[in-house]
């Protein structure tokens, strides 16, 4: 669970929506539409009216009766709600195939997240500038964070040692961390964690189709 200001309880599944509300609410605002009606917001995403409005009702009124939400107003309210409504600065652990992939993605920058600093062990990479980035030693981690201040790191290296980094970037007043490694680890306390499993998305994917493809057996 997490929690608001007020002490109230919102589910992590709350939160999960309130994200894909907020995606949906931009791609209105792109095609122009100013207005929503709640029924319409949930087909969209694919929840029932039902939900949606009980999402919402945990953080207050929005819209009314006669014109439904207004787009942009909404996406403004949940941009703030999700604490994205200025930027975040985040660290990148790791720059390989995956990291250079995650550095040019310009999704973080349109949802609030700015990759600030990089972290490599790989001295080919070290003290060169990706993307307006400078990539710094990870022996260096406790000496540069303090000057770029993130709170969420994304972890995109080596398996070797990696809880060491989760302890060190917790030390060092990073308090989320995004895990691309298929690795355990474990979270200090006070961190949240996501682990981001590609390869088991795609084991997930591939026992759905192979179950679909077995019903007219």
């Amino acid at each position: 669970m997490a929690s608001q200001k007020n002490g109230k309880k919102i589910s992590i599944q709350t939160v999960e929506r309130l994200s894909i509300y907020r995606k949906i609410l931009e791609e209105l605002h792109d095609e122009g539409v100013t207005h929503i009606y709640s029924h319409q917001l949930a087909k969209l995403v694919g929840v029932t009216p039902a939900q949606l409005r009980r999402d919402l009702a945990s953080f207050g009124s929005f819209g009314n009766i006669s014109k439904g939400y207004n787009v942009y107003q909404m996406i403004l309210t949940l941009s703030r709600l999700l604490g994205t409504d200025t930027i975040q600065p985040v660290a990148l652990v790791g720059m390989g195939n995956l990291g250079r992939a995650i550095l040019a993605y310009r999704g973080f920058e349109e949802r609030g997240f700015h990759i600030a600093v990089i972290f490599d062990v790989d001295s080919e990479k070290v003290g060169r500038v990706f993307a307006g980035r400078r990539c710094f030693h990870l022996k260096d981690l406790e000496t540069v964070l303090p000057d770029y201040q993130p709170t969420i790191a994304i972890l995109a290296c080596g398996a070797q040692g990696l809880q060491n980094i989760v302890d060190r970037l917790g030390k060092s007043g990073v308090r989320g961390i995004i895990n691309f490694v298929p690795k355990k680890i474990t979270p200090v306390r006070g961190m949240y964690l996501e682990d981001v499993d590609i390869s088991a998305k795609m084991e997930k994917i591939s026992f759905l189709l192979r179950a679909k493809s077995g019903e007219g057996n």
